[in-house]
């Protein structure tokens, strides 16, 4: 099962996914939940408790996995990077497990011109792509589509 919940801020896309993601999860299935918002919420909607929820990275400011991955330095411009970075464990390796559900924050680019998001973006593209294409976990994604 792969999910996408979107819509407008405010409209109800985090708590959704968290329930769904729950309920798939009390149901004895593997549960990967994804924030693929920009105001990330869907740690809090799951329960995560505030402490937990400080420690998050989100895999867009993970600087040393998007070097290492794409081969390119992060807020740099005029780069050769790898379009096909590996990204089969980043699930595994940087998800929050709580109550049997994997969470896995993308985050955002923090402003605009604050630097090429090439890497970022190309890194997430090829994760998230995975995770549809590959895994074989529900998959319930929170995500904000551009305006």
């Amino acid at each position: 099962m792969k999910l996408a919940i979107a819509g407008k801020g405010g409209s109800g896309k985090s708590t959704i996914a968290a329930a769904l993601a729950l309920s798939q999860a009390r149901a004895g299935r593997r549960v990967l939940a994804l924030d693929a918002d920009p105001d990330a919420n869907l740690a809090s909607a799951l329960g995560v408790p505030a402490e937990e929820q400080r420690r998050i990275v989100p895999i867009s400011e993970q600087r040393a996995l998007i070097e290492e991955r794409t081969g390119a330095k992060v807020k740099q411009y005029g780069q050769m990077f790898r379009l096909n970075p590996e990204v089969s464990d980043i699930a595994d390796d940087y998800a929050l497990e709580h109550e049997g559900v994997a969470l896995l924050v993308l985050g955002a680019i923090e402003s605009g011109g604050s630097g090429c998001a090439c890497p970022e973006s190309v890194l997430i593209k090829a994760l998230v792509t995975d995770l549809v294409l590959h895994k074989d976990e529900a998959l319930v994604m929170d995500i904000c589509p551009p305006v």
